[in-house]
């Protein structure tokens, strides 16, 4: 008896001595203390590269393989696993060699899903280069398998001394996409490498039919809930195309742990603009989870993608961002310019990366502005350009207006977009401190829509032959907007 009241003293001692000083289980994980990532216990800013990944199959077997789109020809230059892996290997040694410290892998998480097949989840492989065949994710054995050739790719990135922020497409409100989500959060919870599931691309492009605020709200928090219980230790965010995911996926009301935002340049100055907006009105963590310019060195030259680089690592920085990401790590054949002529390689020559591997593609002049980044030095001003309200500078058509509570007190960041006729066109603006706001294009007005981060959305028609010239610019007034703080946030 005595030996057993021992063992108990024992326990409860060892019990104690884990409350008191627990050992944490997350050391080799990111981890965001204060609303800024750590690794091991020190500052870790994440600069990122997008990698697409696709799987291959001999028949038999399948593994990750480097996207084929990243080849001469589209084509697969390898089409067995040990030289696909080597590929890869080659591949993330030199990303980590020009200085980028995490990949975003896009491709590979995110399955098809068939409604006529009751939701079933499948994935395409490749036989050699054709699209032979999907990887039916139909129950545990054939999921867990799947899993498996993800675990290999995050061992050969966490090799190249890289973390991984992972593109899970999960559906929402669908039993088999969430039925992934949990097996997923399960089978990784331990694995380190990651340090961010991404759980949606692009609401504002890819979330259809389109979703109030409300169901945007508790989707998300389902979406966290399953994460935290299984993997508690990885970190969750959401990609949203830009400023303009505040009508639905406003990103003041997500349940994740940092926002990853996706601007581009459609505009002039549109990207350092946007990540002003971020700054100001962002309440978490964020970070550019994707942007870039093309540059072929002809229409556009290399030295004015690295500019645009350098402008907006600094400006990311600078606003309090937290982590940035560009798209994509080499050319591709998309057959239109703004997609194929992202990436941070081109076509041309062979690269030798520090094991001695050739990449294929030479390393555009942009590499370097990674390479060189320092994310500890002196911040210096979030800059607010001359083009803010109006990046076009467009002058033919006005909407003037105020954007007010139900206080009648002005909401300053609120954000107004109004299209054409066809809804094929579009420009936004923000308001100013007092709530007002012109928003100017070089087309008539026929929709437009307002809202603000945490309050509701409004929107409606108008008639732009009800304009009047106002300083020779055609103008319809709005007058006083109201919009609401969101009752489900009090």
């Amino acid at each position: 008896m005595k030996k057993y009241l021992l063992l108990f003293l024992l326990l409860c001692l060892i019990g104690t001595i884990y409350i008191i000083f627990p050992i944490s289980p997350s050391i080799k994980h990111v981890t965001l203390v204060d609303g800024k990532f750590e690794f091991n216990n020190k500052p870790f800013y994440p600069i990122v590269l997008n990698y697409t990944v696709s799987l291959q199959t001999d028949g038999k077997d399948f593994w990750a393989c480097s996207y084929k789109g990243y080849n001469p020809n589209a084509e697969f230059k390898y089409n067995t696993k040990e030289t696909s892996q080597n590929q890869l290997r080659a591949d993330m040694i030199l990303i980590k060699d020009l200085g980028f410290n995490t990949v975003r892998i896009v491709g590979i998480g995110e399955p098809f899903i068939n409604e006529e097949k009751n939701d079933e989840l499948s994935i395409n492989s490749y036989l050699a280069n054709i699209r032979d065949s999907s990887i039916i994710l139909s129950n545990d054995e054939a999921v867990f398998s799947y899993f498996q050739k993800i675990e290999d790719l995050l061992s050969i990135i966490d090799n190249a001394g890289l973390k991984a922020i992972f593109l899970l497409k999960t559906t929402p409100n669908n039993n088999s996409s969430n039925f992934l989500l949990r097996k997923f959060s399960f089978y990784f919870k331990d694995n380190a490498t990651i340090l961010a599931l991404d759980l949606f691309n692009e609401p504002l492009y890819f979330d259809k039919p389109e979703k109030n605020k409300n169901e945007v709200y508790e989707i998300v928090k389902h979406w966290r809930k399953t994460v935290k219980i299984y993997a508690p230790q990885i970190l969750v965010t959401i990609g949203l195309e830009g400023l303009r995911e505040v009508f639905r996926w406003d990103p003041n009301i997500l349940a994740i742990d940092f926002i990853s935002y996706h601007p581009y340049e459609y505009e002039p100055e549109q990207v350092r603009n946007e990540i002003y907006w971020y700054g100001k009105y962002t309440e978490k963590p964020w970070i550019i989870g994707e942007t870039a310019i093309p540059a072929d060195n002809d229409s556009v030259t290399y030295e004015e993608q690295r500019l645009f680089a350098k402008h907006t690592l600094e400006q990311t920085y600078n606003c309090n961002g937290v982590g940035y990401s560009w798209w994509q790590y080499k050319d591709v054949d998309w057959h239109k310019y703004h997609a194929t002529f992202l990436g941070v390689l081109n076509w041309n020559g062979e690269t030798i990366n520090p094991k001695g591997d050739s990449v294929f593609g030479t390393v555009k002049p942009v590499a370097k502005e990674f390479g060189t980044f320092n994310p500890n030095a002196k911040k210096d001003s979030c800059l607010c350009l001359d083009n803010y309200y109006n990046y076009s500078q467009s002058k033919d058509f006005k909407l003037t207006g105020f954007i007010l509570d139900k206080n009648n007190a002005p909401i300053e960041g609120a954000v107004i977009l109004g299209w054409n006729e066809n809804w094929s066109h579009s420009y936004h603006t923000i308001t100013k401190k007092d709530g007002s706001f012109e928003l100017l294009g070089s087309y008539p007005f026929y929709h437009w829509m307002a809202s603000a981060t945490k309050y509701t959305t409004i929107r409606s028609d108008i008639n732009p032959d009800t304009a009047k010239v106002v300083n020779t610019i055609s103008t319809i007034d709005l007058g006083n907007l109201k919009i609401e703080y969101l009752s489900f946030l009090k």
